[in-house]
């Protein structure tokens, strides 16, 4: 269906305060903004509100669905992404702490409304996450750029830094695992049947390791396929293209010795035989199985620089995964739905085969770009991307002058602010608990018995409401009425802020 408007608000905005301000005209606005003269004219004699709204009125304020935008916006910044539920859950606890009238049932609203909300607030979408641990979380900008002051100063000290300057003597390599049955997502089928199933080929659950290397100028050596085997069978070895690598492990997994006979028999030959300038370096990340002695040694022997990128920093600095693994593992799914629809089942005897098309399919250009996004070619550490580093994206939500905390000046917060954080404090605490405090209060003998440190935060701020700097503060809390405890909050995202049950109080 067609909008029904042929402006934007936004057009609206500009072409009132044109006509207010005598710019021009009610007929040239008119014109040059492409809205009705008589709506412009409503406009301006106050018949008609200045702000757009069709349809009937939202079950929330403002205010209320600004401050719920807010936080689901502030919460996926920050890596704690939140789901269609959460978002429900919290509607439904302002409805019912500030009662009003809605066809909601028990005050939970529903589908509609979600999508509803979500058409009203365009920059908010749905992804996919991708999962990162606690340690990839902590790492910073400040941590990458030294490591590449670090790696130029080391190459400087080596007498080699022109090797950064050269795309072809530049490699990074990686493992990655590759399901003979992978998923096949969404698929369409009758809407009355509930489950859908899908009949594997091969062993359903059955993973490849296969150990990837580029060159920065997009070459591609040939890379290692590890099996599960004590002893590699003829018959599989037979299936090889030339040149490429077989490694075996009990787990099937890489390890040291594998490691080093790749390097050691597979790319070392292949750079000798492609006559590549030594020294060479070699981006790697810091798994064991790329640290051992006998590997070291031999590089040092062989001028193969084998250098660990920053820990952790993976999604943000290795090329394989920035920018290959993903059209890699889209081209190897692409191949295992050919031949499922042409009933062929893909096994470790014949994966080879099937995974040549998937691994000749990844561009040059996805190559390059990887390396050029990760900053190491060109060697440019302002070509990173800092924004998935969660720090950065906290100091954006939450800016500071100065990133030297002892050098910082407290805010101060004024007494009247925390009166106001009191008043709802006890607003949300309920009326029998606010009693119990003030006996307790009067009386030390009693017991708050199910929330001392919450008993101790309200006397902190009840006797401190004058003149009360935010450092003297207990630790920054977030109640979870669920049952009724306290858990200490990261101050980098509670800063100037309090986090009651769903939602946040900014003062």
């Amino acid at each position: 269906m067609a909008n029904k408007f042929k402006y934007s608000e936004e057009q609206m905005r500009l072409a009132l305060e044109d006509v207010t301000s005598k710019s021009l005209s009610l007929n040239k606005a008119s014109v040059k903004y492409n809205i009705p003269k008589s709506t412009l004219s409503m406009k301006l004699s106050g018949k008609t509100p200045l702000i757009r709204k069709m349809g009937p009125c939202s079950f929330l304020s403002d205010e209320e669905e600004n401050r719920i935008k807010a936080w689901i916006l502030n919460n996926a910044t920050l890596g704690f992404p939140l789901k269609e539920e959460d978002v429900k859950d919290s509607v439904q606890k302002v409805i019912k702490d500030f009662p009003r009238t809605t066809p909601f049932k028990d005050s939970r609203p529903g589908e509609k409304w979600m999508k509803l909300f979500l058409k009203r607030n365009s920059e908010i979408t749905k992804r996919n996450t991708e999962v990162i641990s606690k340690a990839r979380a902590a790492v910073t900008e400040e941590k990458i750029r030294d490591w590449f002051q670090e790696l130029d100063n080391f190459l400087i000290n080596e007498g080699c830094r022109d090797v950064l300057d050269d795309p072809s003597r530049i490699f990074n390599c990686d493992e990655t695992g590759l399901q003979t049955c992978p998923k096949s997502g969404r698929v369409l089928g009758p809407r009355h049947i509930k489950d859908f199933y899908e009949i594997a080929q091969g062993h359903e659950k059955e993973c490849i390791t296969v150990l990837c290397i580029y060159s920065a100028d997009g070459t591609v050596p040939p890379p290692m396929v590890v099996y599960p085997y004590k002893r590699i069978p003829t018959s599989l070895m037979t299936t090889f293209p030339n040149n490429w690598m077989i490694g075996r492990s009990d787990s099937g997994w890489m390890v040291s010795s594998t490691f080093f006979e790749f390097i050691s028999n597979g790319f070392f030959t292949w750079l000798v035989n492609n006559k590549v300038k030594f020294p060479v370096i070699l981006f790697v990340d810091g798994h064991k199985s790329h640290l051992s002695l006998e590997l070291a040694d031999f590089c040092a022997q062989n001028q193969i620089i084998i250098y660990c990128l920053p820990p952790n920093s993976t999604h943000i600095m290795q090329p394989c995964d920035v920018a290959i693994f993903k059209p890699l593992k889209a081209s190897w799914k692409n191949v295992v739905a050919k031949n499922k629809r042409s009933g062929n089942s893909i096994t470790k005897n014949n994966f080879v085969n099937h995974f040549q098309e998937a691994f000749d399919s990844v561009q040059t250009s996805s190559i390059v770009n990887g390396f050029r996004k990760c900053g190491l070619y060109p060697f440019n550490p302002n070509a990173v991307d800092f924004s998935k580093c969660i720090s950065y994206r906290r100091n954006i939500l939450f800016p500071t002058t100065n990133n030297d905390s002892s050098l910082q000046i407290p805010v101060k917060t004024s007494s009247e602010e925390y009166k106001a954080a009191l008043k709802v404090f006890e607003n949300y605490i309920g009326r029998a608990n606010t009693e119990i405090f003030e006996k307790k209060l009067q009386d030390p003998l009693l017991e708050a018995e199910k929330s001392p440190s919450l008993f101790d935060f309200w006397v902190k701020t009840k006797k401190n409401t004058e003149n009360l700097n935010i450092e003297d503060m207990p630790v920054e809390i977030a109640y979870d009425n669920s049952d009724n405890q306290l858990y200490e909050c990261d101050f980098d995202l509670l800063e100037h802020n309090m986090i009651y049950g769903n939602y946040f109080l900014i003062f």
